[in-house]
């Protein structure tokens, strides 16, 4: 992804790394993110909306579309 940037508003399909009480971590390629409020199994793959990507710490926040 190092020519590619996640902006707000990208609609995504990445794939759930960890489920946690608050909602699930996923990842897009090879970038960390996590969405809130959803439930899913690691592995699954879902489709996002990011809400948020900080560049400096290559990370964003989604939510379920």
């Amino acid at each position: 992804m190092d020519d590619q940037v996640l902006e707000a508003g990208d609609v995504i399909s990445a794939v759930v790394t960890k489920a946690l009480p608050f909602g699930v971590l996923v990842e897009y390629a090879g970038v960390p993110g996590l969405a809130r409020g959803v439930q899913a199994e690691p592995g699954v793959a879902l489709d996002v909306r990011v809400l948020e990507f900080d560049a400096t710490l290559r990370r964003f926040s989604a939510e379920i579309v």
